[in-house]
C-alpha cells in the first residue's frame, strides 16, 4: 500500500513542475543587492523583485519584440536583448527603458557590460553587437555596431552566438550553437549534430578578422561562456540528440579544453554564473541545476522542484539568486540548497496582508474533483467575490460568496477544464486582504 504522505508529496512536486506561465528566459540580479529582474520571451513581461524573489512587481514596457536576456551592471544600469537584434537600455532599476539598437541580427540572446559604455550582445547568424556608448537614452543607428564575422570559418546557417563574455576591453569570448530545424521543403531535420564554436579575441571584438576560432564541435552546441580571468573559463551547454548536458574547461586561455565531470542526471545546459571565483551554478533542460564551490573542479546536482527548462541563472552573492525558466521563477537565499517558486504575478499587498477580523479556509486542499473556500469573520456575513489566479498573476475566474462559502470545480467562467496546478484564492474585503495557494490535481 503505497503511504499517504509519500503519495501526497509525489502529486504536489508533480503538478509544482507543471505550473503554468510565462516563457521566463532571462534573468539578472544586480550583485551585492536583494534586487533582480526577469524577462519573458513570449510577451514583453519584465518583473523586478526588491528581496530575491520574495515578491515582484511589473516593470514592463511597450516593446515590438519579445525579449531573451536582461543584464545588471548595478541596481541601476540595465540592458535587455530581444528578437531582431534589439536592445533597450534602463538607467533607473528599469523604471523607464530606452530602446538602443534594432535589427543587429535575429535576436540578442545574450548580454554582457564590462562598465556602463562599453558593451557586446551575442547576435545569432555569426554576428557580435558592440556598443561604446551603452549609456545612450537618445536612440540612433550608431549606438551598437554590427560585427559580421567571416566565413569561413563562422557559417552563418550554422554559427548562432549564444554566450559572450569579457575580462577586460580587449580579451573576451563567445560561444555558439544551432538547434535543430524541420526543413519542409527538403523533407528533412537540419543541425542534428553538434554545431559548437567556441572564439576568442584580444582586441575588444571590433575587428571580425580578429576573432581566433579556439573550438569547433561536432557532437555539442555551446550555450552559455564564462572566465574567472585571463586563463580559466568555462563552457556549458549538451548533445541535442541525447540530452546529455556538457561543461567544459579551459586552464590555458582557451586554447585546449576538456570535459569536466558532472552529475549523470544533468540535462542539456543552457546559462552559466559565477558569482565568485569558486562560487558558480548552470542550469538547463528538466529543471537541472549544478553548483561548485571549487572553482569548477567539481559539480553538484541541486533539486530545483521543476521538470521545465531552466533559460538563465543570476546570482547576487553566494547565497541568492534566481532562475527564469519556462513557466517558472525560481529564487534561493541558501546557496541553493532549497529553491522555491516565485509568485511573479501576485504583489507584495496581496500576499502578505496580515488581517485579523477575518481567515479563509480551504478544503480539501490539493483538490481533484471541487475545492469549498470557508471565510470565517466577525460579520455575519461577507459580500463580494474571491479571484482565482494561476501562478503568473492572471485572473481566471471570478467566484461569487454565498454566505460566507464559494466552490471550485477546476473551470473557468466559460466552464472549460483549467490545466492542473498551483492557483491562488484572494479575498478582498473593506478590512484587509488574504491569499492562499491551491494545488489542483486531476
Amino acid at each position: 500500500m503505497v503511504n499517504k504522505k509519500c503519495l501526497f508529496l509525489l502529486v504536489t512536486m508533480l503538478f509544482l513542475t507543471n505550473a503554468s506561465g510565462y516563457i521566463y528566459r532571462g534573468a539578472a540580479m544586480a550583485r551585492g543587492t536583494l534586487k533582480g529582474w526577469i524577462v519573458t520571451s513570449d510577451t514583453c513581461h519584465v518583473f523586478y523583485t526588491p528581496n530575491c524573489g520574495l515578491t515582484w512587481y511589473d516593470r514592463s514596457f511597450l516593446a515590438p519584440r519579445f525579449f531573451l536576456d536582461i543584464y545588471a551592471l548595478n541596481e541601476n544600469k540595465l540592458w535587455i536583448g530581444a528578437y531582431e537584434g534589439t536592445i533597450y537600455y534602463s538607467n533607473n532599476g528599469g523604471e523607464r527603458w530606452y530602446r538602443q539598437a534594432a535589427g543587429l541580427s535575429k535576436w540578442s540572446a545574450r548580454i554582457f557590460f564590462l562598465n556602463e559604455t562599453l558593451g557586446w550582445a551575442a547576435c545569432g547568424e555569426a554576428i557580435v553587437g558592440k556598443t561604446t556608448c551603452g549609456n545612450e537614452t537618445t536612440y540612433n543607428f550608431f549606438n551598437w555596431e554590427q560585427i559580421s564575422l567571416p566565413n569561413p570559418p563562422y557559417s552563418a546557417d550554422s554559427c548562432d552566438i549564444y554566450g559572450i563574455h569579457f575580462i577586460d576591453e580587449n580579451r573576451g569570448w563567445f560561444c555558439a550553437g544551432r538547434y535543430p530545424e524541420y526543413d519542409p521543403v527538403a523533407g528533412e531535420t537540419l543541425y542534428i549534430k553538434g554545431q559548437g564554436y567556441i572564439a576568442k579575441t584580444v582586441d575588444g571584438g571590433g575587428n571580425p578578422n580578429t576573432w581566433q576560432l579556439l573550438r569547433r564541435d561536432t557532437i555539442y552546441d555551446f550555450f552559455d561562456i564564462k572566465f574567472l580571468d585571463s586563463l580559466n573559463g568555462f563552457v556549458v551547454g549538451g548533445n541535442d540528440r541525447t540530452n546529455q548536458a556538457v561543461i567544459l574547461r579551459t586552464q590555458n586561455g582557451g586554447l585546449t579544453w576538456q570535459e569536466v565531470p558532472i552529475p549523470s542526471q544533468a540535462k542539456y545546459l543552457r546559462a552559466l554564473d559565477f558569482v565568485t571565483n569558486r562560487h558558480g551554478w548552470a542550469v538547463g533542460r528538466n529543471g537541472t541545476i549544478l553548483r561548485t564551490r571549487n572553482g569548477g573542479n567539481t559539480w553538484e546536482i541541486q533539486q530545483s522542484g521543476v521538470d521545465t527548462t531552466l533559460f538563465d541563472v543570476s546570482f547576487a552573492d553566494t547565497l541568492r539568486g534566481l532562475i527564469a525558466g519556462n513557466g517558472c521563477v525560481l529564487y534561493t537565499n541558501n546557496g541553493g540548497a532549497t529553491w522555491h517558486i516565485a509568485l511573479t504575478g501576485i504583489k507584495e499587498a496581496d500576499l502578505y496582508s496580515q488581517v485579523s477580523k477575518f481567515d479563509l479556509k480551504l478544503y480539501p486542499n490539493p483538490f481533484t474533483h471541487k475545492i469549498c473556500f470557508a471565510i470565517s469573520s466577525h460579520d455575519k456575513q461577507i459580500s463580494g467575490k474571491i479571484n482565482l489566479y494561476d501562478i503568473a498573476g492572471n485572473l481566471v475566474i471570478q467566484l461569487p460568496i454565498i454566505k460566507n462559502l464559494v466552490t471550485w470545480d477546476g473551470t473557468d467562467k466559460l466552464n472549460n477544464k483549467v490545466a492542473p496546478g498551483i492557483y491562488f484564492a484572494r479575498l478582498v474585503t473593506k478590512d484587509g486582504i488574504i491569499t492562499k495557494r491551491i494545488i489542483y490535481t486531476r
